[in-house]
């Protein structure tokens, strides 16, 4: 009987911690679609009127296209870098011993506590010509996600049999080949956990675009916001219509590809 009362409990703590995130989220679609003045009111009641019209006023006086361009873009590139880079990393301290590996690999630990400090970095990408570029930023949003990638997949990595990389060897692969061929394949559920945590990082990005990125043509979805904030006022009804159709398509992502993030996230923590 205790047992059932506890799982009672349970459900009603998630239930209501649940409502931490399901109400704002309601907020914003509701609001969306009302007129200026209900809109402003910021609350969860009903529309008098469904305004539909106010994704059609977002899309073309927003700039979505060009916005989801860079967006997508951006994304992408910093996804493949991040899972590129990440995974041979994590290949290399995964199958290497000695103080000096754990000591890189605090090192690249340290990465996802110490934050990055943007005097510095500007300052460096100014002087390789790679500052208001899309490449200067590609390789900057990489860079913050390189811990957290090398992170899960040198996990992942370690409970791969040492005995493929042996076998490789006296095949006459070399550890290139190894790592391509035998070990990359191998690694699906990390990369597809490492993936859509990268990207959905990268989609969301404010800040660290605004700092690199002056030009507002290169500007991704996230600032197509601006559009509707002014000194006179927040057109608060186009803000919310702005803001989901800029999270809808990394909540899609998301919601078709958890099932691989769980399995990526506890894969290394099973087997290991």
């Amino acid at each position: 009987m205790s047992n059932r009362y506890g799982i009672i409990l349970r459900t009603i703590l998630v239930s209501l911690g649940s409502l931490l995130i399901f109400i704002p989220l309601v907020l914003v679609v509701l609001g969306s679609l009302k007129n200026p003045a209900e809109a402003a009111k910021l609350d969860l009641s009903l529309p008098s009127q469904w305004m539909w019209t106010n994704y059609k006023t977002v899309f073309i006086e927003g700039r979505l296209l060009n916005g989801l361009k860079n967006s997508v873009l951006i994304t992408f590139s910093t996804v493949i870098l991040a899972i590129c880079a990440g995974s041979m990393s994590a290949y290399f301290l995964s199958r290497r011993e000695g103080k000096w590996v754990q000591y890189l690999f605090l090192l690249f630990f340290s990465g996802l506590i110490a934050p990055p400090s943007m005097i510095p970095t500007i300052k460096l990408l100014k002087f390789l010509h790679l500052s208001g570029e899309y490449i200067g930023l590609i390789l900057f949003l990489t860079t913050l996600m390189l811990s957290f990638t090398i992170f899960i997949m040198s996990g992942f990595v370690k409970t791969l049999p040492r005995e493929l990389d042996e076998a490789a060897t006296i095949d006459g692969a070399g550890s290139f080949t190894t790592f391509s061929r035998i070990i990359f394949p191998l690694l699906t559920p990390s990369i597809a956990t490492t993936s859509v945590f990268v990207a959905i990082f990268t989609w969301n990005d404010f800040m660290n675009t605004l700092y690199i990125i002056s030009d507002t043509s290169m500007w991704t979805l996230p600032f197509t916001v601006y559009n509707f904030v002014s000194q006179k006022g927040t057109e608060w009804q186009l803000v919310f219509a702005d803001l989901l159709s800029v999270m809808l398509p990394m909540l899609i992502v998301y919601l078709f590809l958890q099932r691989y993030i769980i399995e990526g996230m506890t894969a290394g923590a099973v087997k290991g």
